[in-house]
């Protein structure tokens, strides 16, 4: 039987250590919101879920409110500086963060995050649980045992560090039984722990490795050979004796929690991608759309392909009989998507490879042209001659996604569309312009939660990318094909709002007539005079 892990996480030094790392190029959304503690702490988490796939987890966070410490020596924690001002904003969608994860978090007045997780710590490793702690806090390696261990995040790609009692030993130089008493002699200037002024912690170490405790060091005090190092101890026996008291954690902090409520559940989908959204954290909305339904989601479940594929008819368009047949079927309706695939980014050099064409949602259809799987692509100049007319039929309002990139595409082979009805990409941003990402990719998952088929999944990546024209044919009739018919589903949606946001004037009357305008002078060019300006 598998044995459970429960995962602690110290919420406080996450998300504190997540805003300092993003202290020199922190993240501004659109609307001038710094999303940088809530992008770092998030990712963490996320991070931790899908790497190790706790049994239980949870959240441990300070309160405002001061604790038995500070009652004990009023100067505790006075030299840190205050929260700065746009972390202490972010508070509330951190608290966001850990409720759309589905996390319980705790947090409990007189006493803090580290007490808490003691206790939690002590409790379930008494029920036979292994117990990860997430932080890199050095009063949390008194807690370390043969069933509980540190789990330190690190930055980017970086392994955690996961620190057990050699673990300890080596980073902090002594076991974990003897950290408190270390800690005692060294004090702690993050927290103003005195310590005995002077020690530092070579020497604390050295003193408790001879001596064994600090209760033998202070009592034996007379021994040390070191006078300067004997006269600092004898001076502040009583810093000492606090020090200890205020490194101690209380691992019987009467806070109400149940092992059991601790279990992680599934992540709250719809809270995760409204916050994600909210907060423009495009890479943890295309990895909460690429996991859904897999075992990041759901606990135990079995590792599976997202169910992103609904049920579609995508076809191939491979025979002019074929071709005639879609375009007299296509040619009754009054409004179709178009989308071309091609060998470049760039219109203005991109050699034509394929067109689909989509009707209806779920249903649409892929030309292939410029495949060098040849026997596959239609006959060109008779292909050309057939959608030249269907895609100026002024019956057919015709509509994409960045329809101007289609439209210099087609232009280069001498094929045009008229008239153009609509542009989703346009429609996105004039709908929500302060938005950092129209690509259909963010727009089909934004509003079906839907994950379209990455572009890399069949072209790769980096030297040994291919171009689109090398892909198979049937793969690409979906891919392509999957794009019109988004593309077509996006219309449905944004074209009502344009209509209740009132924003037909300026989308109708003003952006979309500049679509052709702009791709015009794109592909027309701005003429200078070298000479003049070389001069």
């Amino acid at each position: 039987m598998k044995e459970r892990t429960l995962f602690l996480v110290d919420g406080s030094a996450i998300f504190y250590r997540a805003y300092f790392a993003f202290i020199r190029n922190p993240l501004i959304n659109s609307k001038g919101e710094n999303t940088s503690a809530t992008f770092g702490f998030l990712n963490s988490l996320l991070k931790v879920i899908k790497d190790e796939n706790p049994d239980y987890m949870a959240v441990i966070f300070d309160t405002k409110a001061p604790t038995f410490r500070h009652q004990m020596y009023g100067e505790y924690k006075s030299t840190r500086a205050k929260m700065p001002e746009e972390l202490v904003e972010q508070l509330p969608r951190i608290r966001e963060a850990v409720e759309a994860l589905n996390l319980p978090a705790l947090e409990m007045e007189g006493f803090e995050a580290d007490d808490i997780i003691g206790t939690l710590a002590k409790e379930a490793e008494a029920a036979g649980m292994n117990v990860w702690i997430v932080s890199g806090d050095k009063d949390l390696f008194q807690l370390v045992s043969d069933r509980v261990k540190i789990y330190n995040p690190q930055k980017g790609a970086l392994p955690p560090e996961k620190l057990d009692r050699e673990g300890v030993i080596a980073k902090f130089g002594v076991p974990p039984e003897k950290v408190i008493d270390t800690l005692a002699l060294m004090g702690d200037s993050s927290d103003n722990v005195p310590g005995v002024p002077g020690i530092g912690p070579k020497t604390a170490i050295s003193l408790i490795e001879e001596f064994g405790s600090l209760e033998a060091v202070l009592k034996n005090r007379s021994q040390i050979k070191a006078k300067g190092v004997r006269t600092k101890i004898e001076e502040n026996v009583d810093k000492a004796e606090l020090s200890k008291t205020l490194v101690t954690l209380n691992t019987s902090v009467p806070i109400k929690f149940s092992l059991e409520n601790l279990k992680r559940g599934e992540i709250n989908f719809e809270k995760a991608k409204k916050l994600f959204l909210e907060m423009e954290f495009g890479s943890l909305l295309s990895l909460l759309a690429k996991e859904k339904g897999g075992d990041l989601f759901s606990p135990g479940a079995d590792i599976s392909p997202p169910e992103t594929k609904a049920k579609v008819s995508y076809r191939t368009v491979d025979t002019i009989d074929k071709l005639r047949e879609v375009l007299q079927e296509l040619s009754r309706k009054k409004e179709v998507a178009v989308d071309t695939e091609t060998t470049s980014l760039d219109p203005l050099s991109a050699e034509l490879v394929g067109v689909s064409l989509c009707g209806e949602a779920g249903k649409a259809y892929y030309l292939p042209l410029g495949h060098k799987e040849r026997e596959r692509n239609l006959p060109l100049n008779e292909s050309k001659h057939l959608l030249s007319s269907f895609l100026t039929d002024k019956k057919i309002q015709k509509f994409g996604q960045n329809i101007k990139y289609d439209l210099e595409v087609l232009h280069r082979s001498g094929l045009d569309i008229e008239p153009i009805g609509f542009d989703t990409m346009l429609a996105s941003y004039v709908i929500n312009p302060s938005g950092r990402q129209h690509n259909l990719d963010h727009l089909a998952f934004e509003y079906f939660n839907y994950r379209m088929q990455p572009i890399t999944d069949l072209i790769g990546t980096g030297k040994k990318q291919l171009s689109f024209s090398e892909v198979d044919v049937d793969k690409a009739t979906f891919y392509s094909a999957e794009d019109a018919d988004y593309t077509f589903r996006l219309r449905g949606v944004l074209a009502p709002k344009i209509e209740e946001l009132k924003l037909q004037n300026l989308y109708y009357n003003v952006e979309l007539p500049l679509v052709k305008v702009l791709a015009a002078m794109e592909e027309t060019g701005v003429r200078i005079d070298a000479d003049y300006l070389a001069a």
